[in-house]
């Protein structure tokens, strides 16, 4: 492979990712850019560097001190990799690693993603609290992968030796109950993106809690991510009414199941997460979730047909309990608004906040559109805002805890045009603890990380939201507009949920 200019760099890049992702638009991050360098791909240059071709690349491999790939690069691959590129797991569409000589053919590849940070996927930078099951490379391991590929991705074992995961994806043990969507969904090969929000429900005629639980994908080539809902039983009535409003089971949705509902309808209900390699949730310590009879759950599948399929049945699995010593996992969420005007090259009609409002209105039946109450709840106007039209917005907003407990896990949500998050404890204290930053804030990859030491919160802690947000990730074809809190795939969010147990 030769390394010229920018146009080289970057066409190997991308060709990289399109081959080697579990999906697609994966980013993680990498701490050491600024945010603004991460805004500014296309400013990444290799001039200047000599260029190589494969028989120079192998001498300058003879200059270095050789990387065993048995003792150094296979852990890394095993430990990182295997899981999601091994056997029939969700990555191996894109990229089977199923032995050495796979690893080796791959080098490139590897290297490339590895250095850009884009795999293997974990957000969350290492300013945050330590993290249970942090997939993330250090900085060491990092430089080895980049090295050995970069010496000619040599291997100094057998070939044919498979490549086993070091860690499995967990799954439960045992489950109470196996639940499938009420309808399937029937996607084609070469359509856009479809996120589905699906019925999923327990029957449930007494309150229970549920302490464990797995989303089992079905049609593993299609399934993409998943975001996961507890929905209280007033809302059934609104989601048996979208159930195959379109002639398939479901109905689309995107930033929320679209069911409305009191203040932010179900966002503040989001419990889960998923993505390739994520396995079972289990609580511990005796915690659950408390489920009240006739609630149910939405799960928003998102599909991306790169590949045909039959319709998917995917399901979920649930481990109850009705004990009522069981300690009830609460769900407390933080908001910041999402403010982003027109830039001063856009022109349109909707490029006006109070046209582009009332288009979302219209659009979701006066529902799903939550920009004044955030603004509101923040202590900001529109105006505050009214100053970022050179591309880019930022937004925060600080809120007391209002819980006294224990934290045990965090998220943060952003629509696609968010590039960084971070969730700060009293932050600008003696006593500041980043519980979530995510540098290069990806759509694709959100997930529910869990705090490794026990963290307690009061109620007169501060919690702090920053988002930022770039419109050139915007879809090149979508009409100018004014972006606001709303939850269509062309709005956008800032918020958070700590999920905790009261003391």
């Amino acid at each position: 492979m030769r390394f010229g200019g920018k146009l080289n760099l970057l066409s190997s890049l991308a060709l990289s990712v399109l081959i080697f992702a579990c999906g697609t638009n994966e980013d993680a991050s990498i701490p050491e850019l600024s945010n603004t360098e991460v805004a500014s791909v296309s400013e990444v240059t290799t001039e200047g560097t000599t260029e190589n071709t494969p028989n120079e690349v192998l001498g300058a491999s003879q200059q270095t001190e050789a990387i065993s790939f048995e003792k150094r690069i296979l852990p890394i691959i095993e430990s990182s990799c295997a899981r999601c590129h091994t056997g029939d797991a969700p990555g191996t569409t894109h990229a089977l690693l199923e032995t050495a000589s796979d690893v080796s053919a791959y080098a490139f590849a590897v290297s490339a993603v590895v250095e850009a940070g884009v795999m293997p996927p974990w957000p969350a930078s290492n300013l945050s609290v330590p993290f249970e099951h942090d997939w993330s490379l250090s900085q060491q391991d990092r430089e080895a992968v980049i090295q050995w590929a970069r010496s000619g991705g040599s291997i100094d074992i057998e070939p044919s030796t498979k490549i086993a995961a070091s860690e499995e994806v967990h799954h439960l043990a045992d489950f109470d109950q196996e639940m499938f969507p009420i309808g399937n969904y029937d996607g084609e090969k070469g359509q856009s993106d479809e996120y589905r929000c699906f019925i999923y429900d327990p029957q449930l005629t007494e309150r229970k809690y549920l302490v464990g639980y797995e989303f089992i994908p079905d049609q593993t080539e299609v399934v993409h991510h998943l975001v996961g809902y507890r929905v209280p039983k007033e809302l059934r009535e609104s989601a048996d009414l979208k159930n195959f409003s379109d002639g398939q089971g479901g109905w689309s949705c995107f930033g929320g199941t679209g069911l409305g509902g009191s203040q932010i309808g179900t966002l503040n209900q989001m419990i889960t997460l998923w993505g390739p390699g994520t396995g079972a949730v289990e609580y511990h310590h005796g915690h659950g979730l408390i489920m009240e009879p006739g609630d149910f759950f939405v799960m928003q599948i998102h599909y991306h047909y790169d590949v045909e399929a039959p319709a998917d049945n995917s399901s979920f699995r649930a481990k109850w309990s009705t004990d009522e010593s069981i300690i009830p996992v609460e769900l407390i969420q933080y908001f910041a608004p999402a403010e982003i005007p027109c830039s001063v090259t856009e022109k349109g009609p909707l490029c006006d906040r109070q046209a582009s409002l009332n288009d979302r209105l219209a659009s979701y039946d006066g529902e799903g559109v939550q920009a004044n109450m955030i603004l509101d709840l923040c202590g900001y106007s529109p105006d505050d805002f009214s100053h970022m039209t050179g591309g880019y917005a930022s937004s925060t907003c600080d809120q007391r805890a209002s819980f006294s407990g224990m934290i045990v896990s965090v998220l943060g949500h952003q629509h696609g045009t968010g590039t960084t998050f971070r969730m700060t404890l009293n932050p600008d204290t003696p006593e500041e603890r980043i519980l979530l930053d995510i540098p290069r804030w990806d759509f694709e990859w959100q997930f529910n990380y869990d705090p490794i030491e026990e963290i307690i919160i009061k109620p007169s802690d501060t919690i702090r939201l920053e988002c930022t947000w770039d419109r050139s990730l915007r879809p090149l074809d979508a009409e100018p507009r004014y972006v606001l809190w709303a939850d269509g795939s062309d709005d956008e969010m800032c918020f958070g949920i700590i999920m905790g147990t009261r003391t």
